[in-house]
């Protein structure tokens, strides 16, 4: 009996980036970061963070994941969780104002979807004081339709919340969104989302087999000219004329 072929996609309206080690330079910073303060408090949560265990989660949830597998004195205690993950962001954000660098690829990413004429957002498992460091340093506020942090919602990724919260603010049906991530998390949130993603995995995470769940895998975001985006997207992506 014939296999009936599929139905065509929905074009793409939407496109979705994340933030840290997608748009900018940062996964080192909260690594150091994080590492450094919880050494300070007898816990190493380096195997966990190496494994990437926590990558493009939200940090109060990898705090929670620290404090069950590499307990602290104090980790349980809600008040005291909550100091450690308010030290952490506020060294994060300092560490961004002096020294956070954006991603090879990523203004001429954004121009090129914005010339397309796509409505882009940003969706960011970071806490909005890291996200605005990194839209303030960078000038990025104007860039985007809509900014959405995984912090205002009750789940982060890999649960899809963010991303269909994020469509539901640009009033665009899933289906036709699709979302740039470096992290297998966000990979998953997305997938599970219903939107295609395409997955710009960091250098130590590109041989990683589980990133066969995006629909296209790019070694950087200066990829975004190759055919199989642009079948993917069922729309060219010219190289911008940046300002």
């Amino acid at each position: 009996m014939p296999v009936a072929p599929l139905p065509p996609r929905s074009p793409i309206e939407a496109v979705i980036f994340d933030m840290d080690g997608l748009l900018v330079d940062s996964e080192p910073f909260w690594r150091a970061v994080t590492i450094d303060i919880l050494d300070a408090l007898g816990s190493d949560v380096r195997p966990m963070i190496d494994r990437g265990l926590t990558k493009g989660m939200r940090v109060d949830e990898s705090l929670s994941l620290f404090a069950g597998l590499a307990p602290w004195p104090g980790a349980g205690d809600p008040v005291a969780e909550a100091a450690v993950l308010q030290s952490i962001v506020a060294a994060v954000v300092a560490a961004i104002d002096v020294g956070a660098e954006l991603m090879p690829g990523a203004l001429e990413a954004i121009e090129r979807f914005r010339a397309a004429g796509l409505c882009l957002a940003l969706a960011s498992g970071s806490v909005p004081p890291v996200i605005d460091a990194v839209l303030d340093r960078f000038g990025l506020r104007p860039s985007f339709d809509a900014v959405v942090s995984a912090s205002d919602l009750p789940l982060g990724k890999p649960h899809p919340a963010i991303f269909l919260h994020t469509a539901e603010i640009l009033k665009v049906a899933a289906e036709s969104c699709v979302v740039l991530e470096d992290s297998l998390n966000g990979c998953i949130a997305a997938k599970a989302a219903k939107m295609r993603v395409i997955a710009v995995p960091s250098r130590e995470d590109a041989s990683d087999r589980r990133f066969a769940i995006a629909d296209v895998v790019l070694a950087s975001l200066e990829s975004l000219g190759d055919a199989s985006v642009s079948e993917l997207l069922g729309l060219s992506l010219d190289p911008p004329l940046l300002r």
